[in-house]
């Protein structure tokens, strides 16, 4: 059985023979394929848990907005594509759970809002984007470029927000309140991924997923 690593290189490999593609171009289609087959594993591995506990939508929500997220922002990675969907499951899914049982007050989840906001563009302004040992980023003008796009789709997020806010004003429907705590809460988590108390969590995260599947492994 491949894991997703592999079978990236083997398809960028077998395409680098067709086409007689050189080292860099190489790279640059697996890396891509390697991000196609990890965003479509934790995508899928979200809505198959998430529909079991019925908090499919409210999930998707939440892992779609960290997966767009990153794309521009970048931020802390586990070892491997499957323990990177198992993690992006767990903080879509048990999130999405508790903000269907929990009373949301309007006024307050405004403020929590703006302040989440605030915050997650100093932080992004700062430090995004947070490249990878294995793919860094050089070019300035690509930096500028993500660092740009990292902002305005937080903007783009925190307009959404207000929206599903304005929403259940106008209609009393709970869940557009809910919607608006999962784009909230995504925004956060992606956040914190930037930093060094993010990457050490998710590494944390990691290195207990790895422990666990190696004891599965022996067994």
């Amino acid at each position: 059985m491949y894991s997703v690593e592999a079978l990236s290189k083997k398809i960028a490999n077998n395409l680098r023979k067709e086409l007689n593609y050189d080292d860099d171009k190489t790279s640059v289609i697996e890396y891509g394929l390697y991000a196609f087959f990890q965003i479509g594993l934790s995508i899928l591995l979200v809505a198959i848990v998430g529909g079991i506990l019925n908090v499919m939508l409210e999930a998707l929500i939440i892992s779609f907005v960290i997966s767009i997220f990153r794309k521009y922002s970048g931020g802390a990675h586990a070892s491997k594509a499957f323990n990177c969907a198992i993690i992006g499951a767990l903080v879509s899914v048990i999130p999405a759970i508790i903000f269907t049982k929990i009373n949301i007050n309007t006024n307050y989840l405004i403020i929590v809002g703006g302040l989440v906001y605030l915050i997650s563009i100093i932080v992004t302004y700062k430090l995004a984007p947070v490249d990878t040992p294995n793919k860094p980023i050089k070019s300035l003008a690509k930096i500028r470029r993500l660092k740009k796009g990292s902002i305005i789709l937080l903007t783009i997020y925190m307009f959404l927000a207000l929206a599903m806010i304005f929403i259940y004003r106008e209609s009393s429907n709970i869940d557009y309140l809910v919607y608006s705590i999962c784009i909230y809460f995504g925004v956060s988590w992606q956040v914190l991924t930037l930093t060094q108390i993010g990457h050490s969590l998710v590494n944390g995260m990691d290195s207990l997923l790895i422990k666990i599947l190696s004891i599965k492994g022996r067994n």
